[in-house]
Order: C-alpha cells, then structure tokens, then sequence
C-alpha cells in the first residue's frame, strides 16, 4: 500500500487540492473512511466489526461506488500528496430532504484545517448543479457531539431523530440501539458561499 492510501500523522503543510474522485481512489478513500470509523464510532458499531476485517469491507463498497457512480459524486480533498478528506453525495435521495451527503469524513490531522468546511461547500455546488432540489440532508450519530457542533456552524437544522441501520445489515454489528440526528439544509447555496470565489446569491 503506498503511503497516500493511509492515514497521515504528520501535520499539513501544503494547500488543499479539490477534485471529482476516481476508480483509482476506491482503496486510499476507503482506509481514511476505515479509519475514521475506528476513532468515532466506538460505542455505536460493536468492536468486532470496526476491528475486523473493516477496511476490506469498505474497499469493497467504494471500488463498487466509484466503479458505478451514476447519480452520485465524491469529492476528494488533497493535500502533500496524501488524502485529507472525502465527501459522497447521492442526488435527490429523499422527496422531501434532497440529496443525502452519504459520507463526509476528514483525516484527524486535518481536523480544524477548513477541509471539512470546504467539501460541504463542494458537496453544495454539485447538488445545485446535478440534483433536482437545493436541498440536501445528512445523518449524524448522537454520540458524536463534536460533529453536530460542526454541521450546525454550517447552518444545517437538526430536524428529526433516527435509529442507526446496523452495518453489513447485521445487528450484531452495533452496541444496542444507537440514535441518530437528521441535519437538513433546505438551500444548499448558504453552504456553497464558503467556496473562496464564489459570490452566488
């Protein structure tokens, strides 16, 4: 594996590179998503699971994702030659909320660095632009405060409550019946006025 595909512990230097994903980016996406996972979801996905055979799980899905991606788009976010972080659409995924942003996860070092700020506004523009409604919905585990902190400064609505699916569809995999927060942003152009540039209305 090469050392792009895996998590990074030395801290950025250079600028941030935003560009569509590719086939190619399936296996380094997946280790960051692996990754993430294991940091934040202790509590709600059982240990065996996110200490198991997770990141080939999760290349699975994503050489899946990335080899099919009609109706969807994933961003990533590049920096020094490794990846800092990800976000998946899925356009017009709900009647009522719009496009679910599926995944949106950053590399620990890069957390507090505008990576995240960034890819929701990149996330925003591609929904204006390929989706048929503004509006665009993400779910957030109740657990993880630090995360809601994050998508409310963003001006996301806590709107309603949820159960979390169980991975892999198997029960087994969660701790008990862990909740979940729907965040809703009715018009994704507040999120796309974050993009340095960008002077939409």
């Amino acid at each position: 594996m090469s050392r792009s595909a895996v998590p990074r512990s030395v801290a950025p230097t250079g600028p941030a590179i935003f560009s569509p994903a590719g086939a190619g980016d399936a296996g380094r996406i997946a280790a960051l998503h692996a990754d993430s996972w294991r940091r934040h979801y202790r509590g709600a996905y059982a240990d065996t699971y996110l200490d198991g055979d997770l990141l080939g799980e999760r290349s699975r899905v994503w050489s899946a994702r990335l080899a099919s991606p009609a109706g969807t788009t994933t961003i990533i976010a590049e920096r020094d030659g490794c990846l800092a972080g990800f976000v998946h659409v899925v356009f017009d995924a709900d009647p009522r909320w719009g496009s679910l942003i599926d995944n949106l996860h950053v590399d620990h070092s890069e957390h507090r660095a505008g990576i995240g700020t960034a890819l929701m506004a990149y996330a925003a523009r591609a929904v204006l632009a390929d989706a048929g409604s503004p509006a665009l919905y993400l779910w957030v585990l109740e657990q993880n405060a630090r995360a809601q902190m994050f998508y409310l400064a963003c001006g996301g609505i806590r709107v309603e409550t949820g159960i979390v699916a169980p991975p892999c569809g198997d029960p087994a995999f969660l701790i008990g019946t862990p909740g979940k927060y729907r965040m809703a942003w009715p018009d994704a152009r507040r999120l796309v006025r974050a993009l340095p540039g960008d002077d939409r209305g």
